[in-house]
């Protein structure tokens, strides 16, 4: 019995206290919580790193996460907004720095300028 513990003091001083819901019950003899030796709600953080991760790396959307994880796909989107908040803020870029990449400029600046066709539906 020593490594259960309060769930609200820590204390290790509780007794017996009858059943809830087929568990065992025990008050605590420091603050008189009421607790049971069940196990923690929630996912391990090691497994929304992991999805935090996957995520971010582009490998796999929220609804691939969900199954791969047993959850809804909601929830690891929950993760990833929750761990993007715990990010600090992206620094401002210096005023006189100016980057362009060159890859797809073309389309916005030397790209065709007028639509195909006469723009009207056709019927």
């Amino acid at each position: 019995m020593s490594a259960l513990r309060c769930k609200r003091c820590g204390g290790s001083e509780y007794v017996k206290h009858g059943f809830v819901r087929g568990h065992q019950r025990y008050p605590c003899k420091g603050c008189g919580c009421h607790f049971t030796d069940t196990p923690p709600r929630g996912k391990p953080a090691a497994m929304k790193a992991l999805a935090v991760s996957l995520y971010a790396r582009g490998n796999m959307t929220f609804g691939m996460l969900g199954e791969q994880f047993g959850v809804s796909h909601v929830t690891p989107y929950r993760w990833v907004r929750k761990a993007a908040k715990a990010l600090p803020p992206i620094p401002a870029a210096p005023e006189g720095d100016r980057v362009v990449v060159m890859d797809e400029m073309h389309h916005f600046v030397n790209g065709k300028k007028t639509p195909s066709g006469s723009g009207k539906p056709s019927i």
